[in-house]
């Protein structure tokens, strides 16, 4: 016996427009966690000149893939998020100052340490991993966003 289904055709177009509207969705999804993230990172993130903070950022991923980048720029900012908090509120001050007897160049002493004399470490309410802190406060939250948006549409 045969027979023939009318619309069939018109049924799975429909199905793979869904199919990649929920994918875009998603991805709307992974987008608007990343943002969130970023946000309330750069809250829990040390300041000192506002640098680091200024080079986060969400984007998608750069490898093409359907994901999501949540990062920083700023050359050291692994380094900040890796260390330890032994100097917080402790003054942003240089570590010393050379005595620089060098036969080459002006001979003046140069501070070293990178302190810029702003504040105190880790403040005003910097922590250490925060990046990672957030990501894991916020599981539910990235979850719930990322299902709410790729919802079948009706």
């Amino acid at each position: 016996m045969k027979g023939s289904v009318e619309g069939f055709d018109k049924v799975i177009k429909r199905l793979n427009d869904e199919i990649l509207g929920i994918k875009n969705r998603g991805f709307d999804g992974l987008l608007e966690a990343g943002l969130k993230i970023e946000a309330a990172s750069n809250k829990r993130a040390p300041r000192d000149t506002g640098n680091m903070v200024g080079s986060s950022y969400a984007r998608k991923a750069q490898d093409g893939s359907l994901s999501v980048e949540v990062g920083y720029g700023a050359a050291y900012a692994a380094a900040v998020h890796e260390m330890p908090m032994t100097l917080k509120g402790k003054p942003r001050a240089h570590f010393g100052i050379t005595s620089n007897h060098s036969d080459y160049g002006p001979k003046v002493p140069q501070k070293f340490g990178g302190g810029t004399g702003n504040g105190t470490y880790w403040s005003p309410n910097g922590e250490n991993k925060f990046l990672e802190k957030t990501v894991r406060q916020n599981e539910k939250a990235i979850v719930d966003i990322i299902r709410a948006r790729a919802q079948v549409s009706r």
